[in-house]
């Protein structure tokens, strides 16, 4: 996987003026130059119409490598698309705050005239059924939000690696300002207050325990990026990130209202910028006096460092209502971090308010008690520990002691996602004010988002000062991590 790769075709595309211009890149289509208007429903269609038959080409001559290559097609778009535009509906789906959604149907009616168009370009030399690689009536469009804020490149090339190992589902192509993915048929999005049944919080345990356990990030380039290039150190981007989103937070004197520019006044950034700079302070330093004795193989859970998603909020988890099955979506801010600040991103996710109906108000009296936190880790660790034994070629989980070294290692590990519940409160505070300076808050209410974050933050730290821990930035040893043969 080389997100470079997507520069490199942009550079290409600059040199044909083509629309429908195309290079394989992470083993699917990439268009350059083909940018769809989301208020435009035909150019949405439009859209999904050339990857689905683009990657249905791909499928057909199992062509989807890595290596990045130009794909010159003689494809009569204009007549395609025209036969198209008649079968198709195009629906916005509710619920994004970060990118524009869309719904395309009605792929059924169209399977002849696609696998016709990839059987001719075959010169009918294959002996696949191509009608039968368009297993789907419908597809999920995604056009880009949060300018600058995300790496499109390295978060697309790390979606195709998560779809690679069954963790992430369907990606089938690339376009100037979004992506074509796969649309979970029979699936619903959660809400905010089903995160608290019971069934449902352990199947979401289960879940992150499988993403933080089974994805590898591939080797190369976007390993590098994710893990860095330091033999014994991995790369954690959770300081750097706040570092930077702090420091652009404070760079804007004016948002989109004057309206907007008092109330940011009134968030008092200067005193967050000294939370920030002490969280990543006192890391620095007990890393330095610490590094060589952290043990990251004491655990499977202990100090973890894996893939995280970093936004498992009750949107970005789908359920099937028949069957429970819970599947993960839009891992856009997934990165290399601590396991337990995924989970404690997941607990103050109960609390709601990244809805546009919430529209940024949020409840942390429904933050999961100590019993649901308890039991959430627990199955968390349960659930590692069995992929850990699999992994190493083991038919049963090991010696797991369910009144011991289960029970212990979950109470490790929440004792962690306290310390990470208050970290994550600047972290997503300090993203709603960029996003408010970047987008304006007409749509969804940023800064009343932020400010409900910050203000949960200080009534954190009064209570964990409160319980006797002599300050939130006495030490934070549970921090460092070494890399070891063992690690992710």
């Amino acid at each position: 996987m080389a997100p470079s790769d997507y520069i490199q075709s942009r550079e290409l595309a600059t040199q044909n003026n083509g629309q429908f211009f195309t290079t394989l890149v992470d083993g699917r289509p990439y268009l350059p130059n083909l940018a769809v208007e989301a208020s435009n429903p035909a150019s949405v269609c439009n859209a999904a119409v050339v990857s689905v038959t683009l990657s249905t080409y791909i499928a057909a001559t199992n062509d989807a490598s890595d290596e990045l290559k130009t794909i010159p097609l003689s494809i009569d778009w204009e007549s395609l698309l025209k036969e198209s535009s008649a079968s198709l509906t195009c629906t916005k789906v509710t619920g994004g705050i970060t990118n524009a959604l869309f719904r395309v149907s009605g792929f059924e009616k169209l399977k002849p005239a696609f696998a016709s168009v990839v059987t001719t370009l075959l010169n009918n030399s294959t002996s696949i059924n191509c009608s039968s690689l368009i297993d789907f009536n419908s597809v999920l469009i995604r056009i880009f939000g949060a300018e600058g804020m995300i790496n499109r490149d390295i978060e697309t090339s790390t979606y195709a690696a998560l779809c690679n190992a069954d963790i992430a589902y369907r990606y089938l192509g690339r376009f100037n300002n979004g992506r074509v993915e796969g649309w979970l048929d029979g699936f619903l999005p959660l809400q905010f207050r089903d995160l608290s049944h019971d069934e449902t919080s352990l199947g979401i345990a289960k879940e992150m325990a499988r993403l933080h356990c089974l994805f590898e990030v591939p080797d190369g380039e976007l390993r590098d990026h994710h893990f860095g290039t330091e033999l014994d150190v991995i790369t954690v981007g959770l300081w750097d990130q706040l570092s930077s989103w702090m420091e652009k937070a404070k760079g804007y004197s004016e948002f989109k209202t004057p309206y907007d520019t008092e109330r940011v006044k009134k968030l008092e950034l200067d005193r967050i910028e000294l939370e920030v700079q002490n969280f990543i302070t006192s890391f620095a330093s007990t890393s330095s006096e610490n590094g060589d004795s952290g043990d990251s193989t004491a655990s499977v859970c202990s100090a973890k460092v894996v893939f995280c998603h970093n936004d498992l909020l009750a949107g970005n988890i789908m359920r099937h209502p028949e069957t429970s099955e819970i599947q993960l979506i839009d891992f856009e801010y997934g990165g290399t971090n601590y396991a337990a600040f995924d989970i404690a991103n997941h607990f103050n996710e109960h609390a709601g308010g990244t809805d546009v109906e919430e529209n940024g108000v949020t409840d942390y009296t429904l933050f999961p008690n100590p019993d649901q936190q308890k039991n959430f880790c627990v199955e968390y660790v349960r659930t590692a520990k069995r992929l850990e034994s699999m992994k190493s070629g083991l038919t049963e989980p090991g010696d797991v002691n369910e009144n011991g070294d289960l029970h212990s290692e979950a109470s490790d590990l929440l004792n962690q996602v306290q310390k990470f519940i208050l970290i994550n409160h600047l972290y997503w505070g300090l993203w709603a004010i960029n996003q408010a300076a970047e987008e304006g808050c007409e749509e969804f209410d940023y800064i009343t988002y932020a400010t409900n974050r910050f203000k949960e933050f200080h009534a954190k730290k009064v209570e964990w000062e409160k319980d006797d821990h002599h300050g939130i930035y006495d030490s934070v040893s549970w921090i460092a991590v070494k890399k070891s043969n063992d690690d992710v």
